[in-house]
């Protein structure tokens, strides 16, 4: 019990500081009262909604948020227990984050760092909340100190709905739309410099690319209550 105690309490931290991590770097994009970083990337005002990176961060919010309520409830009454549908909506969070953070790391990070603006361009500043704390906060909070339950393969394919339904938004800004009638530029660049016809197969290859996260994190997590449970 005092194992799982020291889980719920790890946890709350952990949880407490993706909402302040999000909060703080959502209200910076609303900011008028400073001079924002030439590479701050768009994330201004109304607009910065439009970016999965800043989305995926308020969706994994929302759910760390319902664990803190959870974590409190655990160590007011001393147990260890979360309801099963808030475990699978934390694996899915997190799915969306490890997503936005691989996406940064493999792939617009070094788009960043050919054009010599470096390598950690997109990890300094107030970047590196979304970018990087949070992201890796839920993934280390949801594998080993939220393991009381844990997800089937099938729970693990509702991780790519977000990414399904912001790629048919993405598809349709950039593509259907298009920036000259009001949609969105291809700022990530999943045209590869203007080749739109590749954006479907770039959204293809998140699919894949998100399947593959939300079963290697569901793998781990399942392997850590295993371990918890054999204690």
């Amino acid at each position: 019990m005092e194992r799982t105690r020291k889980y719920n309490v790890v946890s709350l931290i952990m949880n407490l500081l993706i909402v302040f991590f999000t909060v703080e770097s959502v209200l910076y994009s609303f900011r008028n009262d400073i001079v924002r970083d030439p590479d701050w990337f768009g994330f201004e005002g109304i607009h910065s909604l439009r970016f999965f990176t800043v989305l995926s961060n308020i969706f994994v919010a929302i759910a760390a948020l319902l664990m803190i309520i959870h974590n409190v409830k655990n160590l007011i009454h001393d147990t260890y227990d979360y309801p099963e549908w808030l475990i699978v909506l934390k694996h899915v969070a997190t799915t969306a984050v490890a997503v936005t953070f691989t996406t940064v790391a493999l792939l617009l990070a070094p788009s960043y760092a050919i054009v010599h603006k470096g390598y950690f361009t997109l990890f300094l500043g107030n970047h590196i909340y979304m970018h990087l704390l949070s992201p890796v906060l839920a993934i280390i909070s949801y594998i080993f100190f939220e393991c009381a339950k844990p997800v089937s393969i099938k729970q693990t394919l509702l991780s790519l709905l977000p990414v399904a339904l912001y790629a048919c938004l993405y598809i349709t800004m950039v593509i259907f739309v298009g920036e000259a009638n009001g949609g969105w530029p291809d700022f990530y660049n999943f045209t590869f410099g203007g080749h739109k016809w590749t954006i479907p197969l770039s959204a293809i290859g998140m699919l894949l690319v998100t399947f593959g996260l939300s079963t290697l994190l569901a793998k781990l997590h399942n392997k850590m209550h295993a371990k918890l449970d054999n204690q």
